[in-house]
């Protein structure tokens, strides 16, 4: 049925009357609306600065990121100076190698040929005399940001008492403080065979007596006797870090050196001597204490054969293009001299030390157990290396320890012959020996310094080598290399 129409009155009361909970909800609508509005004014309010603070701060932060780069870049651009610096002549290696210092890499000048910035670097020697240190520093133009970067660089030089094309030795030769390198092999014979120093060759290692072949077989391993340092004695068969190879000293240089230098006898020119000196009075018993002239070493430079004999001591640099042989012992008082050892001497004594001479273990070497480290065993039965017991090498003041050694007396603080017990020697010769044909030390003589022979370095007698980790020799085309490179803290300059 039909709703019935609302008279005007009705409709008149209907507009002026109405339910109060719609007008609630709009409210509410309402408040919510004007909250949202003035929430996100707030809200504007407040990141607007915050935005546009860190809209600053970025521009700050890239400019401040994009100087210090470019700083970075200008430290990176004086290493590279430094760097092409000692590849311009070996005068500078040898020059910064000996601590000395180069006009304009000494942070005495501020190179700007790089837009952008300036730097300045430092060149010094670094930890050994095949070591130098580049050290540079970046400015950015602002003055504000600094860089600093420092290389390491090393070359290859003298790295062992005595390095050959082959080694033998026999009798009762020694070497001390440095190792043997072969590019080859070794052999040992009589009381040469000891377990120190340590030896590396290119492929055996044997002996004919006393301890056993170390290694005859290509196939690994080729090191031993145990294959974990410090109890290493010998790595064969190139084993890594395997033996480099033998230098050949600059001639020319050393020519003209020893034709600038005066030496008694005399050579064809100044200490320069052509053809083979093989005895006679004018060779023989050779005394000469001057080891340096100015500041470059004495040189005697040979081009044929050469054989010493008699008591005798001298010093330089000794280089023999033919074969080189040294007869009889040293010369006293000449070569009554106390050095100091490498400081690293210890390493070539950690499987045994000279006062356990022949001492061995049950069983084969592998088998040795070569401890306690460091402290002397309470039953001491055989071999061990180095300990905290004194003299028990050359030089060796405690564990790891070395002090100044006399050859003729033994350890100046403890006054021990030789080294713990037996009869000091003194010296035949002092410094670098290069030999171009073959070496042999047949009668005695004890040299201080290292012996580099392109032939086959022979050891027949009762000669030893002590090995002097301080030469610097210059060679013919030696790499350098970097080593390590690292950032440093800037100093502002």
């Amino acid at each position: 049925m039909e709703r019935p129409m609302k008279t005007m009155s009705e409709c008149v009361f209907s507009f002026f009357v109405f339910d109060p909970s719609v007008l609630n909800r709009k409210w509410r609508r309402g408040q919510m609306a004007i909250s949202i509005v003035i929430s996100a004014l707030l809200l504007l309010l407040i990141s607007i600065p915050m935005l546009d603070n860190y809209v600053k701060n970025e521009a700050k932060w890239s400019v401040k990121e994009r100087k210090s780069t470019l700083a970075f870049h200008l430290a990176e651009a004086g290493v590279d100076r430094g760097y092409w610096k000692i590849r311009e002549n070996d005068v500078n290696w040898t020059t910064l190698a000996a601590g000395g210092t180069i006009a304009g890499y000494n942070d005495d000048v501020i190179y700007t040929d790089i837009q952008g910035g300036s730097y300045k670097l430092k060149m010094q020697q670094g930890a050994t005399n095949l070591e130098v240190w580049v050290t540079a520093t970046g400015k950015d133009t602002s003055n504000n940001e600094y860089r600093a970067v420092k290389a390491v660089y090393t070359r290859q030089g003298v790295a062992a008492a005595i390095q050959a094309a082959s080694v033998a030795a026999g009798g009762t030769v020694n070497v001390h403080w440095g190792p043997m390198m072969s590019t080859s092999g070794i052999v040992l014979k009589g009381g040469s065979n000891e377990l120190y120093p340590r030896k590396y060759a290119r492929t055996s290692i044997t002996s004919s007596s006393g301890y056993s072949d170390r290694d005859s077989n290509p196939n690994s391993p080729n090191k031993g006797p145990h294959t974990v340092d410090p109890h290493i004695e010998w790595w064969s068969y190139n084993e890594s870090p395997g033996v480099p190879n033998i230098l050949t000293p600059d001639t020319s240089y050393y020519i003209t050196l020893a034709k600038s230098q005066t030496c008694t006898p005399a050579g064809t020119q100044g200490c320069y001597y052509e053809g083979n000196y093989t005895g006679g009075s004018s060779i023989n018993g050779l005394v000469d204490t001057t080891c340096t002239v100015g500041t470059v070493p004495k040189v005697r430079f040979f081009t044929g054969n050469v054989n010493i004999k008699s008591n005798k001591y001298f010093c330089g640099v000794l280089i023999v293009l033919g074969d080189l042989t040294f007869t009889a012992g040293g010369k006293s008082p000449e070569g009554d001299i106390t050095v100091d050892p490498p400081a690293t001497a210890w390493k070539e004594y950690q499987v045994n030390v000279p006062t356990h001479n022949g001492e061995t273990d049950a069983g084969v070497m592998t088998g040795w157990t070569y401890e306690p480290d460091g402290t002397h065993p309470t039953s001491c039965d055989g071999p061990h290396g180095d300990t905290a017991a004194v003299d028990e090498y050359p030089g060796d003041a405690g564990y790891h320890t070395v002090g100044p050694y006399n050859f003729k007396t033994g350890r100046v603080a403890s006054g021990h012959l030789g080294f713990a017990t037996g009869t000091g020697k003194e010296l035949s010769y002092k410094g670098y020996i290069y030999v171009g044909g073959t070496y042999d030390n047949a009668g005695g003589g004890r040299i201080f310094g290292s012996v580099q022979v392109a032939g086959a370095g022979g050891m027949t007698g009762g000669g030893d080598i002590f090995y002097d980790d301080s030469l610097n020799i210059r060679y013919l085309n030696v790499n350098i290399t970097r080593t390590s490179w690292y950032e440093v803290k800037p100093v502002p300059f």
